[in-house]
């Protein structure tokens, strides 16, 4: 008798100590059913948005404008002498995209007014206008840094009698820095170097400016 009643109270812990392990397995095969798809989704997704990414163009429209101050300021019959000015372009390309990566192949038209006054202190403007076509290149998603080069052909007008109207290579190189928080739309600053080989007096000058790209 006294085996019997110690054999019982075994017998049950073993019991409860069994249906707690196939509680807990249970459970662990629900939360691993529960979990593996959704990782699995994760990934698709994951996967399927960098495929989209990856070689996916659109048509971009930038506009910039900038503040220009010359780098070589010639010395001219007239006294002249050149200051700063400013001016705009107007950018037009096909923007491909990759993951982490913006490469965009443009063209454009782009116009810039630098002041000069004489000895006198009659004023002349010098203007210069260039069509060029290059590329850009930006890295990220959110914030994109990046740089552009151009090349072109530039001619400068001017209404100073000493300086007779000329054009020529139009070359630009520049850093940008881009925010994209806007679907379809960067906004972000640049500086530039900008020359014309406008023989006599070729201007080169610093731009420094801020931009729009809409990408459709």
């Amino acid at each position: 008798m006294a085996f019997g009643l110690c054999s019982k109270p075994e017998s049950r812990d073993v019991g409860g100590a069994s249906t707690t392990s196939v509680a807990v397995f249970s459970m662990l095969i629900g939360l691993s059913a529960w979990l593996v798809p959704r990782t699995a989704h994760a990934d698709r997704y994951e996967a399927m948005h960098e495929g989209r990414e990856e070689g996916r163009s659109g048509l971009n429209l930038g506009f910039d404008v900038e503040g220009a101050v010359p780098t070589s300021i010639p010395h001219l019959q007239s006294g002249s002498s050149l200051s700063g000015g400013g001016g705009f372009k107007v950018r037009v390309g096909d923007q491909i995209r990759f993951p982490r990566l913006r490469v965009t192949p443009e063209g454009g038209y782009a116009f810039d007014h630098l002041f000069a006054t004489d000895n006198s202190g009659t004023a002349y403007s010098w203007d210069m206008h260039r069509l060029f076509g290059g590329v850009r290149v930006g890295f990220g998603r959110v914030v994109v840094p990046g740089f552009y080069v151009n090349l072109g052909y530039g001619w400068r007008d001017t209404g100073d009698p000493t300086v007779p109207p000329a054009g020529g290579l139009a070359f630009n190189g520049g850093f940008a820095l881009d925010l994209h928080v806007i679907p379809h739309l960067g906004l972000g600053g640049h500086v530039e170097y900008v020359t014309i080989d406008a023989r006599p007096f070729a201007p080169q000058w610093i731009a420094l400016g801020l931009h729009a790209d809409l990408v459709f």
